[in-house]
């Protein structure tokens, strides 16, 4: 597993590719990866949802934290915290 080299609010330079797992593409119109602009993860989830309502509330619970089974990673590295 990679070690987070940066916090999750570390600016992604041209946004975020997000690959959906086959659990969630029923949010997502069947897609397996999503192209989205974003400054930090927190933003990225916000525009997610705003295209695919709903599935921000599969991937982080109601305080902010990835659910267990929801592993985030910018760069390949993993990163955990509040999104």
């Amino acid at each position: 597993m990679s070690q987070a080299r940066g916090s999750a609010d570390e600016l992604m330079r041209s946004g975020g590719l997000v690959r959906v797992p086959h659990a969630l593409r029923e949010y997502t119109n069947g897609q397996d990866e999503v192209l989205l602009e974003a400054l930090d993860v927190a933003s990225l989830l916000r525009s997610l949802d705003a295209t695919f309502p709903g599935i921000r509330d599969r991937v982080v619970d109601e305080t902010g934290q990835p659910r267990r089974y929801v592993n985030v990673f910018v760069n390949e590295d993993l990163v955990r915290g509040d999104f």
